[in-house]
Order: structure tokens, then C-alpha cells, then sequence
């Protein structure tokens, strides 16, 4: 099996919640997929609050987009690191 499958099966999902810092960003890749990107406060019972990007595909991506800074949000999805923490693969719970 491929190194890259093995690591994102290994991957646990999370829940994270927090307000909405940076209103939504409609990108493209260079695959012609639709992806959004926004950013959260996040907030943790464990340490302060901290900024995460939070990055949508598809449909996921056009319900983020429906979401509006100052907002409380929360999504589900894979922590990863690209540039600083993000949550890939969002799909919101509530927003």
C-alpha cells in the first residue's frame, strides 16, 4: 500500500468550534475542483484560543460558503499541517 493512503487512513477525525475570523474564500484548484477556505477562532477547554484555517471540497465547500464572519461554527474533519494548522476535509455540523 501506497505511504501517502496509509498515513491519511491513519488520520483521526476532530471536532473543533469556534467564531469566525475571516469571511469565506471561493479558490480553484488546478483541477477545476471547487474548494473554500475560511478562518476560525478555535477554541479548547485545554490551551487559549488559537487561529485554524478550515478548508472545504464540493459541496462542503458551498455550505462554508454560506457562513458569515462572526459567526459561531462547528465543523468536523482531518487536522493537518500546510503552511500552519488546518482542518481539511470540513464538513460544518452547525453554523
Amino acid at each position: 500500500m501506497n505511504v501517502m493512503k496509509q498515513k491519511r487512513q491513519q488520520t483521526a477525525k476532530v471536532t473543533v468550534s469556534g467564531i469566525i475570523t475571516k469571511p469565506p474564500q471561493r479558490v480553484k484548484t488546478a483541477t477545476g475542483k471547487v474548494m473554500a477556505t475560511l478562518t476560525i477562532q478555535a477554541e479548547s477547554e485545554r490551551r487559549s484560543p488559537y487561529p485554524l484555517k478550515l478548508v472545504a471540497f464540493d459541496i462542503n465547500a458551498l455550505e462554508l460558503m454560506a457562513c458569515q464572519r462572526g459567526s459561531r461554527i462547528i465543523v468536523t474533519g482531518r487536522h493537518e499541517w500546510f503552511n500552519g494548522y488546518q482542518l481539511t476535509g470540513a464538513q460544518i455540523v452547525t453554523c
